[in-house]
């Protein structure tokens, strides 16, 4: 049976309340470069999204985590990050009953000018 779909989540302290220990295996892989926001909430995504519409969003935050399960359970967790120059998506999945990560993707945020 193929990976399906079970859930996805666009608020990060909904995410971490289920996924933290996907999530900080996500973060150790990437080393530094994202940390989980324990304290996000409507407001500083609000202040978030002033930050990318100006541009000076630096540091990558959480953008929606992606849930899915196979035959057996839980198989992997997709968890898609951004900032105002860097678009990054982080898979961790079961490997041999651990958490491995591994990156999907990692890209430049182009900025055209109107």
């Amino acid at each position: 049976m193929p990976e399906v779909l079970m859930h996805y989540f666009v608020k990060e302290e909904e995410f971490l309340e289920r996924y933290e220990v996907a999530a900080t295996v996500a973060a150790w892989f990437l080393k530094g470069a994202w940390s989980p926001n324990y304290r996000c909430s409507d407001a500083v995504r609000l202040r978030r999204e002033a930050s990318m519409s100006a541009g000076t969003l630096e540091t990558l935050v959480f953008s929606g985590g992606a849930v899915y399960y196979g035959a057996d359970g839980f198989s992997s967790v997709q968890i898609a990050l951004r900032s105002s120059i860097r678009s990054v998506n982080v898979r961790v999945k079961k490997v041999n009953g651990e958490l491995v990560a591994e990156k999907l993707a990692d890209k430049a945020v182009v900025v055209q000018s109107s």
